[in-house]
């Protein structure tokens, strides 16, 4: 059990998780809702880091399976764009290996097969051509498991004869301090980072200058950084605990997009486009706006 885990069951008076499982979905969340600021306070950002690396070690099948996390993001096609042919890029958070795979592996049949995600109606496909260039990629991950299943993702596109121009690497590591790391095999710095649902999505309010100090210590000048997160301007809550449909209890980062904004410029990040996008299920809106996504410039 996790730092995380024993302080909810003790902010709400329960002996097991099981308990909480329990309940239907709205009570158990609203409980986890009611005890969040109190629990929080007794939780280290190193706690919270930790118990998510042992969520996603977990529940790797499950991720896999999510339809959510099945296809590539509009937004991957234009930062791609913005990069020349062979240009080293990391990707923050890689987990399995889906966006890193696809900025090496310079198949248009598969990367056709990676463009089928929807929004407002449209596949991405229809909105988007596909990238011919081929980027540099290395993948960060804080949980081995998911390096693993990329790495494997990997092999199995050799064995079926789908060729790298430039074969991703894979490493383990903490995705808010980075910038120490001995993953830059061709160049000193990216030219770009990627992080898709991933940094901000997990990082406790305290890791917000940390992370945003190793993109800017790990970026060329001129390079692109973009990011996606949940957006949490419109309830002004930072911390979420969320009980996932694999019962197991998710860490959730809700920044103001404006936050983002201000410190990142404080180490030469300037936000260049940003966007707002619904939460769809099968074309239907769930919810407004729900996440943002920024593409930043090192100046």
């Amino acid at each position: 059990m996790t730092k995380l885990e024993e302080i909810v069951l003790i902010s709400l008076k329960l002996q097991s998780l099981n308990e909480l499982t329990s309940l239907n979905r709205k009570e158990a969340q609203e409980r986890l809702d009611s005890i969040t600021p109190q629990a929080m306070e007794l939780l280290t950002s190193k706690d919270v880091v930790s118990h998510m690396q042992n969520a996603y070690s977990l529940t790797v099948p499950e991720y896999l399976a999510n339809p959510h996390n099945q296809y590539i993001i509009d937004e991957l096609i234009e930062f791609m764009g913005l990069l020349p042919e062979g240009a080293f890029v990391l990707d923050l958070g890689c987990g399995p290996g889906r966006d890193t795979i696809f900025m090496s592996c310079k198949n248009n049949d598969f990367r056709l097969s990676q463009m089928k995600g929807e929004t407002n109606g449209k596949k991405t496909a229809d909105k988007y051509s596909i990238p011919q260039n081929a980027l540099r990629v290395a993948g960060l991950d804080q949980s081995p498991e998911m390096i693993t299943k990329a790495e494997l993702a990997v092999q199995f596109l050799e064995n079926s004869g789908k060729q790298f121009v430039y074969k991703p690497i894979f490493s383990v590591g903490d995705m808010h301090n980075f910038s120490s790391l001995n993953m830059i095999t061709y160049k000193p710095l990216f030219s770009g980072i990627w992080s898709c649902a991933a940094l901000f999505t997990h990082t406790p309010l305290e890791l917000l200058d940390v992370a945003l100090h190793s993109v800017s210590s790990s970026i060329s000048q001129d390079g692109i950084f973009f990011v996606s997160y949940t957006n949490g301007q419109a309830t002004g809550i930072y911390d979420k605990l969320l009980l996932s449909s694999t019962g197991i209890i998710k860490y959730f980062s809700q920044p103001n997009p404006k936050q983002i904004t201000d410190i990142a410029e404080r180490y030469n990040l300037y936000l260049e486009k940003e966007k707002f996008n619904d939460f769809e299920v099968n074309g239907v809106i769930k919810k407004k706006n729900l996440f943002v996504s920024q593409f930043f410039r090192k100046k």
